[in-house]
């Protein structure tokens, strides 16, 4: 595995793109579960998503389930792809033969791949949920779950069956997020888990490249293999729906954050001239104590 070119892991190592990611992320994975007083602290700062990607809990069991039809799976689809085009620009300035934009992996890498093995399991201090899920993703059962998502969302005709935001909120929180677990490798250190806003700036090191957290998983190389190869399921909905051109999103545009970021892609300048307002965003969410949201949770039955 070749490592992408130093501005590239410089820009995604930056704290405004740092706090940008997981505020995203966190926004829309706790807001079902806010006090009203939390989600004032949100709303105050531009961070109250339109479309929350998780329901509360059932009053019965407990259990959160995905929003597979309110069109958080396109802003997932969306804000990645704005992503992956702002990661592009800084590869066209380089001039990287061997990365001349970002390519996802064509298949999802199996058991015995060379190129991408899949690290050791291991355990989080004080962190028994993720550390069970992360030695969950790793097995051969999850990877034949795998292999089953990606046989469906390659699948022409299953495609034609599905919304785009359908299609989405299930790759996220199925397929997505366990890539996300499988592929994370142990670390020497990890920010606290049980406080998502807990942003030392020694976390931004860029060798804090962890998968497994919202803070950190963009710096790491295969982030950008796994997601060029959720972002090439957006063209093969496209295609099996016999559509060209622009991708026909549902709203305009889809969020990518607060209202003054759109139309600015989700990285550079733009976000860095932010950076004030992000850390006076993180803070207030400190002081209010808003609990860390399960670190990429996996939903077997999207």
């Amino acid at each position: 595995m070749n490592a992408f070119p130093k501005p590239v892991i410089d820009a995604m190592a930056a704290r405004a793109m740092r706090l940008h990611h997981m505020l995203w992320h966190t926004a829309r994975d706790s807001w079902a579960v806010l006090t009203p007083q939390e989600k004032a602290v949100f709303r105050d700062h531009g961070w109250d998503p339109p479309r929350p990607s998780l329901t509360a809990p059932h009053p019965v069991t407990g259990v959160r389930s995905v929003e597979r039809d309110n069109g958080s799976g396109e802003d997932f689809l969306y804000m990645h792809r704005e992503m992956i085009a702002s990661v592009d620009e800084i590869l066209a300035e380089v001039g990287d033969p061997q990365h001349p934009r970002v390519e996802g992996w064509p298949t999802v890498p199996a058991p015995d791949d060379t190129a991408y093995p899949v690290p050791p399991a291991f355990d989080i201090p004080d962190d028994a949920a993720t550390s069970d899920a992360i030695r969950s993703a790793k097995t051969q059962a999850s990877f034949d779950q795998i292999r089953a998502w990606e046989a469906e969302f390659t699948d022409a005709a299953r495609l034609r069956q599905m919304t785009l935001r359908r299609l989405g909120a299930r790759i996220e929180f199925g397929i997505h997020n366990r890539m996300h677990l499988r592929w994370a490798a142990e670390m020497p250190a990890y920010r606290p888990g049980g406080d998502v806003f807990s942003v030392d700036p020694r976390w931004d090191d860029s060798e804090y490249d962890w998968l497994a957290d919202t803070y950190s998983a963009h710096v790491n190389p295969v982030f950008w293999k796994l997601h060029g190869w959720v972002d090439a399921r957006i063209d093969d909905w496209m295609a099996a729906n016999e559509l060209t051109g622009p991708v026909p999103w549902s709203f305009d545009p889809p969020w990518s954050g607060p209202e003054d970021h759109h139309h600015h892609r989700v990285s550079g300048p733009a976000l860095e001239s932010r950076l004030s307002g992000l850390e006076s965003t993180v803070e207030q969410l400190k002081q209010a104590g808003i609990a860390q949201p399960a670190r990429f949770p996996v939903f077997e039955d999207v």
